[in-house]
């Protein structure tokens, strides 16, 4: 359990599969243009699915003192604006996170591991919000 609060009504547990689907959706809102990815830019291929692992294995999550740390390495395709998706990608996160399990988000660093046209190209661009 990722996070957990008791009330006197009874105790209430989030898991890592709840924060990463939020994160997921909101990454699948661009259409595309924006992709999960490990550190070194490589996507999630069709043959890791079925072995289990999934997306939300490329997330790392942390919750500390403050709030819940979040880590999403992504490659965007050519011709998308690094700066608009990263900025938008933080709001989107923080405030779905926060709007639907009630967890407060200390800090979202969104990583660009590369840029994707024909071929990929490496970047490590990273955005803090």
């Amino acid at each position: 359990m990722l996070y957990q609060m008791k009330t006197e009504e009874g105790s209430i547990g989030i898991g890592r599969d709840v924060i990463t689907r939020i994160i997921i959706e909101v990454v699948e809102q661009f259409q595309g243009k924006v992709l999960i990815s490990n550190a070194k830019g490589k996507l999630l291929g069709p043959g890791m699915r079925l072995v289990g692992v999934g997306e939300g294995s490329f997330i790392e999550l942390e919750m500390g003192k403050q709030g819940l740390d979040i880590r999403l390495n992504i490659v965007i395709r050519f011709g998308t604006s690094i700066s608009m998706v990263t900025e938008q990608l933080i709001i989107d996160i923080k405030e779905n996170i926060e709007k639907y399990t009630g967890i407060e988000v200390n800090s979202t660093a969104v990583v660009v591991a590369g840029l994707l046209s024909k071929q990929m190209t490496r970047r490590n661009i990273e955005v803090r919000g």
